[in-house]
């Protein structure tokens, strides 16, 4: 059937064409073979022949689907050998492949085609159009992404064209103004941000420069800090000495120190006399927050400083409760004699009282300050040092972390001081007396002076440094020795060893020349003694006994010395008028004093 003429190409409603029915293949023959009715077996030169007479007649037109079995002679035998040789060198398993390919073919095929037709349809109808669309395709392509619509032609005219051309251009006048306008926005931004970095990096570069240290946080990667602590601390406080350095709006690096507390705080060392404030430690002026990055990384080292030296009085003052050292509020007490009193405590810089610096002691309170900073320094590096110094394989590293000595010095040099004083005053009113008997007594003080080591005399490594080696010889017990007088020829040195362990005091010593006769008269105890009245009755006791026999060896008469003697020892008859006036009056003098 035709389409009328002009009206475009014909539409033809015949069937597509179809392929050749003869069998292509040696296995599509024997297929078809297989297919009729007995196959091979039911085959034999009698029907054949048979039916070749049968369509020789004119019977029928032979089947198309027939074929010619027959291996007769004449000119039909020579193409039905050529087909026998053709089956008989195919191979069966390459040809089951081949048919197996082309099934396979056929069915990619197919479900290309449905998935084309499937995807075509799912715009008009995508419920039903989704039951055959495969879940690849819908995954890739979606569904209604596939149209096959007629487009209507355009109704656009000239007119409208030009309307649409002149909206287009300020549609895109508009958007170019917003981008001129959203470019001079990021340049402005990217200036600010330039500028806010280059002060935050010139603010790290200068505490870099000024000797601190800088790192990345362990737990914020990308947020640099510094570190202000001391690696030999407590472990309190060891994690305390590392800041983050954060960047605010303007550029400026905010120190986030929130783990000293966010105060700034100091040690207080206050005097009282009779309950009256007579010195008071300097207090530094406070940080203020607009200050350069190094003042506020120092301000929060020595803030941590403080804390840690105040955490590790608290534990040293446990152990000094002989010592007349308590609690007082919220600061530790230590009485230096009966009216003078040191009072330690940790204030924040903006409660701090402030010092006067017409106190009489404010020099002492300075003084004790600055002996308890140098201390704790001198603990830090002790342990550094025997942190890297090489020890024996028996000795372990870790064996615990035990209080520091830093009020027991303070307590030792205070005790040796009052102690000295005592000594003299006593030695002095006990010469004067002597004196004043006529006796040419006297004494000298000598006490002992700090070494200063030179500069450059330890170069070893592992060693300890000038200023280290200073303060380990302040460290030592003080000594004072008094080279006492009592008679020509005659004398004692007395030694006063102030000790800090295992009893913090002074122990007084006797020593005596070679073939002295107080060695026999009255020998001095060998252990020495703990205290100036222990000392002062042995004094007055040797002193006694040295008089006594220096003046008898003076009197005429071996008899009569002897009966001195036996009195002394036994009561029984008194001495000379004269003598006992003498003695009475040295020893009762002495004893007064």
């Amino acid at each position: 059937m035709a389409a009328p003429a002009g009206e475009g190409t014909p539409l033809s409603l015949r069937p597509f064409p179809v392929g050749d029915k003869e069998p292509q293949t040696v296995a599509d023959f024997i297929a078809r073979v297989n297919a009729q009715p007995g196959g091979f077996r039911s085959l034999s030169e009698a029907a054949l022949r048979e039916e070749a007479a049968r369509q020789a007649q004119g019977d029928g037109p032979p089947d198309e689907d027939d074929v010619d079995m027959s291996d007769g002679d004449g000119d039909g035998d020579g193409e039905a050998d050529a087909v026998d040789d053709e089956a008989a060198a195919q191979d069966p398993a390459q040809a089951r492949f081949e048919v197996l390919r082309n099934i396979d073919m056929a069915g990619n095929t197919a479900m290309l085609t449905l998935d084309t037709l499937s995807l075509l349809l799912s715009k008009q109808n995508p419920s039903q159009a989704s039951l055959t669309l495969s879940k690849q395709l819908r995954e890739v392509a979606g569904i209604g992404t596939l149209g096959a619509d007629r487009l209507e032609e355009t109704n656009v005219t000239e007119d409208k064209e030009k309307d649409q051309e002149a909206v287009a251009i300020g549609w895109t006048l508009m958007e170019l103004s917003k981008t001129r306008d959203a470019a001079e926005a990021a340049s402005a931004f990217l200036e600010n941000e330039v500028e806010s970095e280059s002060r935050y990096w010139e603010d790290v570069v200068g505490v870099q420069s000024s000797g601190w240290s800088i790192c990345k946080m362990p737990q914020e990667r990308h947020t640099l800090g510094v570190k202000f602590g001391f690696d030999e601390a407590a472990p309190e406080f060891r994690n305390s000495g590392l800041a983050p350095m954060r960047r605010n709006e303007d550029g400026s690096v905010k120190l986030d120190s929130g783990a000293l507390g966010g105060t700034s705080e100091r040690l207080v060392v206050t005097v009282e006399k009779d309950g009256n404030v007579v010195g008071r430690s300097t207090m530094a002026p406070q940080t203020a927050d607009d200050a350069p990055l190094e003042a506020r990384v120092l301000e929060a080292r020595n803030t941590l400083f403080a804390q840690e030296l105040w955490h590790e009085l608290g534990r040293e003052a446990r152990t000094l409760t002989a010592y007349d050292v308590r609690l007082q509020g919220t600061g530790l007490a230590y009485d230096m004699d009966e009216k003078t009193k040191v009072v330690v405590e940790l204030l924040s810089l903006d409660s701090a009282p402030t010092s006067d610096g017409a106190l009489p002691e404010n020099d002492t309170a300075e003084a004790i300050s600055l002996t308890l900073h140098i201390l704790l320094s001198y603990a830090h590096r002790l342990n550094e040092l025997m942190r890297i110094r090489p020890l024996p394989p028996h000795i372990p590293r870790s064996r615990g972390q035990h209080a520091y000595t830093l009020l027991r010095p303070i307590i030792a040099r205070v005790i040796y001081l009052r102690n000295l004083t005592s000594t003299t005053r006593y030695i002095g009113a006990l010469t004067k007396t002597l004196q004043k008997a006529g006796l040419e007594a006297s004494f000298t003080l000598r006490t002992a002076q700090p070494s200063i080591p030179e500069a450059g005399a330890t170069k070893g490594p592992n060693q300890h440094s000038a200023a280290q080696l200073l303060v380990r010889s302040m460290l030592q017990p003080p000594v004072f020795t008094m080279a006492l007088t009592l008679l020509p020829g005659i004398s004692v040195t007395i030694r006063g060893h102030t000790y800090l362990y295992p009893v913090t005091g002074t122990y007084y010593y006797i020593l005596l020349p070679p073939s002295s006769p107080i060695e026999t008269l009255c020998p001095p105890h060998k252990d020495g003694y703990t205290d100036l009245r222990s000392l002062a009755e042995y004094l007055c006791t040797a002193i006694d006994r040295l008089l006594a026999d220096h003046f008898i060896s003076k009197l005429p008469g071996d008899d009569w010395a002897k009966n001195v003697y036996t009195w002394r020892g036994r009561d029984e008859a008194p001495a000379p008028a004269s003598l006992e006036s003498v003695v009475t009056k040295i020893s009762g003098a002495v004893v007064q004093s």
